[in-house]
């Protein structure tokens, strides 16, 4: 408790510095209107280099994390799990719904397992994740967006499932993509998509391609596609997959590392605070880029179905 009180006491100072350096336009992109906040890497640094040990205190830390970055009140939503709770952070779409249909907006979820996992510290496997939710939610209210971004905090593929079965059947047709963050900062980012063993179809490809057109934004190394392998243990995209919504991983594993995640080595010294910070760059380019995207005709959100968790 008195580790998480330290942190607390210096978000203030981390928010009051990620806000000041402003926004920052992505010139070279094709579309000149990706904008988003810079984040402070001394306040990234202080958070990763802050791992709590329980559960429960993880949650409260990635609960204030989200206050501090100004996602509160009904926005921020604390929901019964399984096993535990999960944590919602929502960016609702800005304007109105046309009378065509073609904005409507519709759902991009990101998601994390925040919960402790292994012998180590579980600062890789998957705090490094977790907490790269609020930073993501941050950079993206710089701008009104498009389509409604839900930050999901899910204790476990079990709490992912019960985050999934609290959407109705019209609600998870509105969902654009599924994108699940593990194991972040070790190296370059990578991804992998398993559209459960079924022909990826375009919906499929536009996660790959508007990650890739981030990383050629951001002039970053394009991420390689990568097999997670036996390190990824909780599948937080199955009850999605399963389902034929798009979903992509991205994490930071190559073939080198595949000992860290979970293991005794798990521990704030793995992560790479020059690739983690990259990584935030990316993502924050890569959902602006996905904000971008149209639904497909079946994908298309319902006239009078507002977004309601249950």
């Amino acid at each position: 408790m008195l580790q998480l009180l330290l942190v607390l006491s210096l978000l203030t100072a981390f928010t009051a510095s990620a806000q000041s350096r402003g926004a920052v336009s992505t010139r070279q992109s094709r579309r000149p209107n990706i904008v988003f906040w810079k984040i402070s890497p001394k306040s990234v640094d202080l958070l990763l280099g802050h791992v709590p040990q329980t559960d429960a205190i993880r949650l409260a830390q990635l609960k204030q994390t989200f206050t501090d970055l100004q996602c509160g009140g009904k926005r921020l939503q604390e929901k019964t799990a399984p096993e535990g709770r999960n944590l919602l952070c929502t960016l609702p779409a800005a304007g109105p719904k046309t009378a065509s249909g073609k904005d409507d907006p519709s759902i991009i979820l990101v998601l994390a397992h925040y919960e402790h996992d292994g012998q180590g510290r579980s600062a890789v496997e998957d705090w490094s994740g977790a907490l790269m939710l609020p930073f993501l939610y941050h950079a993206l209210s710089a701008a009104p967006r498009r389509h409604t971004f839900i930050f999901a905090e899910v204790d476990g593929e079990r709490g992912a499932t019960a985050l999934f079965n609290s959407f109705t059947v019209a609600q998870r047709r509105e969902i654009l993509g599924v994108v699940a963050l593990d194991a972040l900062g070790l190296g370059p980012t990578r991804f992998y998509i398993n559209p459960n063993d079924s022909s990826a179809n375009l919906a499929w490809m536009q996660l790959e391609r508007s990650l890739l057109q981030a990383a050629s934004d951001q002039r970053l190394p394009a991420p390689g596609e990568t097999l997670p392998g036996s390190w990824s243990r909780i599948d937080v995209t199955r009850p999605f997959r399963h389902h034929d919504i798009p979903s992509i991983l991205v994490h930071s594993v190559e073939w080198s590392a595949r000992e860290i995640p979970g293991s005794a080595r798990d521990t704030e010294a793995e992560i790479d605070r020059d690739a983690y910070m990259q990584t935030i760059t990316l993502l924050a380019d890569y959902a602006a880029e996905l904000d971008s995207l149209r639904p497909s005709p079946q994908q298309q959100a319902s006239p009078g179905n507002p977004l309601v968790i249950q």
